[in-house]
């Protein structure tokens, strides 16, 4: 194959490694834990593995297509690499934020029956927010914003 094709394809195999190898990683590692992980982990790692993929297709064509030692070297390098992301990712899996939202009390009566609206026993009590204590907090919110009811 002339050089002046090898090197748009190269580029265009390089672009499709980095989409193969984040949908990869991405299935088997879990999505959650690469949204968690560092950039440059990431980025590293992935530029890395595009490369070692277009390097192994270069030496391939150069040798008209038989294996010599180093498509067996880029071979092993992608199996590294792909070990390293393994191993991050773990990390990330080991090392993830705790779900601070688990509350696995049962609700008692007081939770279930808590008032959710305002008094309006008296007249003019919707502007005066020391009569209607659930609302006092966000008393300062009618001058800032406009009213929606």
């Amino acid at each position: 194959m002339p050089s002046r094709f090898l090197r748009p394809l190269l580029v265009v195999e390089f672009l499709i490694a980095i989409l193969a190898w984040l949908t990869l990683w991405s299935q088997v590692g879990g999505q959650y834990h690469l949204d968690l992980m560092f950039w440059p982990w990431k980025l590293g790692l992935t530029i890395a593995a595009a490369a070692v993929v277009c390097a192994f297709t270069a030496d391939l064509v150069r040798n008209e297509g038989s294996v010599s030692r180093r498509a067996v070297l880029y071979v092993a390098l992608l199996v590294i690499l792909t070990i390293t992301a393994g191993i991050v990712t773990y990390y990330y899996h080991v090392n993830e934020p705790a779900d601070d939202q688990q509350d696995d009390s049962q609700p008692t009566a007081a939770k279930l029956f808590q008032p959710y609206q305002t008094r309006q026993a008296l007249a003019e009590t919707m502007g005066l927010p020391a009569a209607q204590l659930n609302a006092f907090w966000n008393s300062g919110r009618f001058f800032t914003t406009p009213l929606t009811r």
